[in-house]
């Protein structure tokens, strides 16, 4: 079945940070909580848990339900990531036996969320649709798959300082002619972290996330945006308050459940606009935290062979598909990668010339396939009541870190913005007033 893009007016992206399929939607095929057989997800049986287990100093671990909200942030560049898919056998299949080695014996690592943890995710996968062989592009770090997804390409393969200057979505998006604007909640946009960007971020393309609900629900049709993209509060970046909302360990989920649920109440406000919109909700790689899914066979060539090449994709991510038109509870078994995110956008305006030649050649279904309704669903489903929200309030409540390396080169770009357009910033994120002295 086909789905009609001319019946989307509007696409939302939303990209989390560092989580694993099996991580946050395994339970899903577990009996104790529904025993999805559509789901590729964790299994009771004993002899599937010891072929999955880890080992770590004689002891097996196999994922059992995770008891503490806040994980320490396992590692996750390349080289930790090798570490966590292990060997390959004869048939090229990695052992995925390295995922405690890789934390220095942290088991936290192999468990996962339970419904109860991940209220907004148990609803979207209840009343939309999920995907459970999406993978992040690349067996690496943050900034290589976040610029995978906006690119198509990537000029490194683990994070830096700054990010090098490169096209983004954005780019493609202004030159078809399409409109597009980036909500952000924290004070920090991802891509203020790119020298050629980081002045735009000052710009109209550019809000805070409180303005989301009244743009959704107001705004004229001939200005609203025809791609949205939602970022979180990055918790590696300067935010007030302990955790960040991106789901970035060591922060818990909480504040990304909140973010999710005020994200989706927004738009089905506006009950016409939802009728014509499609949520994408997915991570950008899985942060060092197990999944048991074989990466896909999918080589990645660095541009001018910068660094060696990767010859799979990443580990499975979750992936959210919330719209009036795919059918309530199923699940996309096609393989999808970020980079099927701009193959949709191709599809939806590539004005029939696709989105580049090294996205469309890409082994990688387009989103466009997980889409399965040939007229949009009358239904709204109505979020969980916040009071959904309690039981994991707490795990919040414990101050997050706020320094370290990433942070600190988000800081870095912060001070080279203070020193070029203070005003800018202070008139734009009252929040970095202290920040800048005021």
């Amino acid at each position: 079945m086909t789905t009609d893009l001319g019946l989307i007016d509007t696409i939302v992206i939303l990209i989390m940070e560092n989580r694993s399929f099996d991580h946050m939607l395994g339970y899903l095929s577990l009996a104790r909580y529904g025993g999805r057989a559509d789901v590729n997800g964790l299994r009771d049986d004993q002899q599937w848990l010891d072929r999955v287990a880890n080992s770590w100093q004689g002891q097996k671990y196999w994922p059992i339900a995770l008891s503490e909200p806040r994980i320490p942030d396992p590692p996750h560049e390349r080289a930790n990531i090798a570490t966590q898919m292990g060997a390959r056998d004869a048939q090229g299949n990695f052992a995925l036996d390295g995922f405690i080695a890789s934390a220095s014996g942290d088991s936290d690592v192999m468990n996962y969320q339970t419904p109860d943890q991940v209220p907004m995710l148990d609803f979207f996968a209840k009343h939309f649709r999920i995907c459970d062989r999406w993978f992040s592009c690349l067996p690496a770090s943050t900034q290589p798959n976040r610029l995978m997804a906006m690119s198509g390409y990537s000029l490194i393969d683990g994070n830096k300082i700054v990010l090098p200057d490169q096209t983004l979505a954005y780019d493609w998006l202004d030159n078809h002619d399409v409109r597009w604007r980036v909500y952000h909640q924290g004070v920090f946009p991802f891509f203020a972290m790119m020298p050629s960007w980081a002045p735009y971020t000052l710009g109209e393309s550019f809000k805070g996330l409180e303005h989301f609900a009244i743009d959704f629900q107001l705004e004229t049709d001939a200005t609203f945006p025809q791609v949205i993209f939602i970022e979180p509060i990055y918790t590696d970046a300067p935010h007030e308050g302990p955790e960040g909302t991106d789901d970035h360990s060591p922060s818990s989920v909480f504040g990304g459940q909140r973010l999710m649920r005020e994200v989706y109440a927004a738009m089905i406000a506006n009950p016409r606009r939802w009728s014509r919109t499609m949520l994408v909700i997915t991570y950008d790689e899985h942060g060092g935290f197990f999944d048991h899914a074989q990466p896909l066979v999918l080589e990645t060539a660095a541009p001018g062979d910068r660094y060696p090449v990767f010859e799979t994709s990443g580990l499975r991510v979750p992936a959210i598909i919330a719209s009036p038109l795919v059918t309530a509870g199923t699940c996309c078994n096609l393989n999808f990668d970020h980079t099927s995110m701009l193959k949709l956008l191709g599809d939806k305006f590539g004005r029939g010339g696709g989105y580049s030649p090294e996205v469309d050649r890409r082994a990688v279904t387009s989103l466009s396939e997980a889409l399965d309704c040939t007229s949009p669903r009358v239904d709204i489903p109505a979020p969980p009541d916040p009071a959904a929200f309690a039981s994991i309030a707490a795990s919040a409540q414990a101050p997050a870190a706020n320094s370290g390396p990433d942070v600190d080169a988000f800081k870095r770009v912060l001070d080279e913005a203070k020193s070029t357009d203070a005003h800018g910033l202070a008139a734009k994120f009252p929040a970095l007033r202290g920040f800048l002295g005021l």
